[in-house]
């Protein structure tokens, strides 16, 4: 499958999947900490953006950004700009993130990029809302009957 240019909908369903909780979602990038908030989830969106149509433009090479898979049209010239959204469960935003992650991992950069930072960050501040999350084990310490009769 080819890499295409996410919609805008899309980064802007995972900005507010990092927004919909009391604790901050925040992550590292090279020697910079950021936290996420209403203050720069514009600036967060148009970075995801920029990375991923980095990635689509590196498998395209020689490809004008409005020929490039996806939405690439004059829209996508104007800045991101996040809108408050709601409802969605933190296995969809997972997906949204896998999603994401596909289109913009073609850039040889991609593991160092901030967005790469952004994308881990994500996943495990939704892994933590996920039900049942909070009441399983921190720590596994018991052993089923029948494996400690094979270790003796």
């Amino acid at each position: 499958m080819s890499s295409y240019i996410v919609d805008k909908a899309h980064i802007n369903a995972m900005i507010n999947s990092g927004l919909s909780s009391y604790d901050k979602l925040h992550w590292s990038h090279g020697d910079e900490r950021y936290v996420l908030d209403y203050s720069n989830a514009n600036d967060i969106g148009q970075m995801l953006l920029e990375e991923n149509i980095k990635a689509v433009q590196e498998r395209y090479q020689n490809t004008a950004i409005s020929d490039l898979p996806g939405r690439s049209d004059a829209e996508y010239l104007l800045p991101f700009q996040f809108k408050l959204m709601y409802g969605l469960s933190p296995v969809q935003s997972l997906k949204l993130i896998n999603g994401y992650e596909y289109q913009a991992c073609d850039d040889t950069d991609w593991e160092k990029s901030n967005a790469y930072a952004f994308c881990n960050a994500l996943r495990r501040h939704l892994i933590r809302k996920l039900p049942g999350y909070e009441e399983a084990e921190w720590e596994w310490t018991k052993w089923p009957a029948e494996n400690l009769q094979r270790l003796v």
